[in-house]
């Protein structure tokens, strides 16, 4: 539309494109009167609507006076487009920023905290008004790491009963049908919405029962976001939260983790060579453990009964204690089952305690219990086919290495270097096949370690430390198999 040295109004000179919509185009411009970077936004006056959203937009960016938000700064029109110039906000759309790397739960938590601030603000102006189109490419985040929202092309105030258009995925149902109307609930499901893409660093499918599911079952969520991210975007406004302090009231309950329990936790970690699982658990461990130390009592002492990064039988008793404590939340007993059946079935060779906790577990949350409780069942038999145990515990690798990062996959990747370990009949063999399912972990840990930006705030460097001293121990394996076999390969 315009190229670069172009003059608009006899002050704007065009710089480059930034951005471009289907009736919308977006400049960086100079302003030539007083020097500065600014944003034009140029809108085809012949589209349809063309005037009001104009209009709209223009009234929001005045009224606005917030940091989180670009002032206004000038506006015009012509015969063909209606210009809007307010201030450059120079960063990154959080949507590139996503498709860049996945960030950890506490940036996102954080980011989430400063876009809900910003919604309050415009929920309790003197004249409410509703942002409409929250999503990661209305958001650019300044090299100080704060979100800005900018493009109120469709936001309106909250007493309008006009009808604007929205985002697929990120507007809820209200958005789209004029009988039911909009309030402030309307932005907190395209928060909800905008806090699952950034957290697993894809867009909410368009099917709101679609996203809700992928929500229920998601491995990367913890149990508290998934409730969180529930409400926010229930289908009916009703059922959601009902203002924006409420949510961030909810974003600040998630990021909180006492700190008289954290301490506890890494001291633990530090001393015991903490297993990832519990370590996570603990983490996750809501008002339920903080008030009820027995668990968490239960849980320091099975720490200390570990060799070699695996728990001992005594230490097996303890979780099972812990898991019959009722103190646990479902997902954090869910963890404690899952290990207590790995440890049977990997350490204790006990079958028919792996088969009996593998079942207790829920599908929805491990899709691959049955397959472990065929093994177990396999096992107990006294002629087992060992082919058929290495082709089931093929077919898990096949599957589970080609899963997005989350740490129940590379849990579970452990757990199937200890089947390969366990069924091959040549025992060196069986130490070279775990040590190759670790490497290939160890290698795709190291990447998203590296690309994680601060490594206090990774949420896998505890796993990777993990594989690193599982690797240690196959391999000190493997030389005293071949010391006892002459084998000098």
């Amino acid at each position: 539309m315009f190229k670069k040295g172009d003059t608009l109004n006899g002050r704007y000179e065009v710089v480059t494109i930034i951005g471009s919509g289907g009736t919308s185009t977006v400049y960086l411009v100079a302003d030539r009167h007083i020097g500065r970077s600014l944003a034009m936004k140029v809108i085809d006056n012949k589209s349809l609507g063309a005037l009001d959203f104009a209009r709209s937009e223009i009234e929001s960016l005045r009224s606005v006076r917030y940091p989180l938000f670009p002032g206004i700064v000038d506006a015009f029109c012509d015969r063909r487009y209606i210009y809007i110039i307010s201030e450059y906000v120079k960063g990154v759309s959080l949507a590139g920023l996503i498709r860049r790397s996945r960030m950890t739960r506490h940036r996102c938590l954080t980011l989430a905290e400063r876009i809900c601030e910003a919604l309050i603000y415009l929920h309790e102006m003197p004249h409410p008004l509703l942002y409409l189109d929250l999503k990661p490419e209305n958001i650019i985040v300044t090299e100080d790491g704060l979100p800005h929202l900018i493009d109120f092309g469709i936001a309106g105030l909250m007493a309008a009963n006009h009808m604007p258009v929205g985002t697929a995925g990120y507007s809820p149902p209200e958005q789209y049908h004029p009988d039911i109307g909009m309030d402030e609930r309307t932005d907190l499901f395209a928060l909800g919405m905008t806090y699952y893409s950034i957290r697993c660093g894809v867009p909410p499918d368009p099917d709101i029962t679609k996203a809700l599911s992928d929500i229920r079952h998601s491995k990367i969520l913890s149990s508290s976001e998934r409730s969180f991210l529930a409400k926010c975007c229930a289908p009916d406004k009703n059922d959601r939260y009902s203002n924006s302090r409420e949510v961030l009231k909810q974003i600040r309950h998630i990021r909180s983790i006492p700190d008289r329990l954290k301490n506890q936790i890494v001291k633990i970690a530090v001393c015991a060579g903490l297993s990832l699982t519990v370590f996570t658990t603990a983490r996750e461990i809501s008002v339920n453990i903080r008030q009820k130390t027995s668990a968490a009592r239960l849980l320091t002492e099975a720490t200390q009964h570990m060799e070699e990064g695996e728990y001992t039988p005594e230490g097996i008793k303890i979780i099972k204690a812990c898991i019959g404590s009722g103190n646990l939340s479902h997902e954090c007993e869910q963890e404690f089952i899952f290990e207590v059946a790995v440890n049977s079935m990997l350490v204790a060779k006990d079958y028919a305690t792996a088969l009996a906790y593998f079942e207790r577990l829920d599908p929805g949350q491990y899709p691959e219990a049955s397959d472990y409780a065929r093994l177990c069942t396999m096992q107990r038999s006294f002629d087992y086919d060992r082919d058929e145990a290495l082709e089931v515990t093929g077919r898990l690798f096949g599957q589970i290495a080609s899963r997005s990062p989350s740490k129940m996959k590379y849990e579970n990747l452990i757990v199937i270097a200890g089947c390969f370990e366990n069924y091959e009949s040549d025992p060196k063999m069986g130490i070279r096949k775990a040590l190759s399912v670790l490497m290939i972990e160890k290698e795709e840990l190291d990447e998203l370690v590296k690309n994680s930006g601060k490594e206090d705030e990774n949420e896998y460097l505890p796993m990777l430390g993990r594989v690193e001293e599982l690797i240690k121990v196959r391999k000190k394996r493997l030389e005293i198999k071949k010391r006892m076999t002459g084998d000098k390969t």
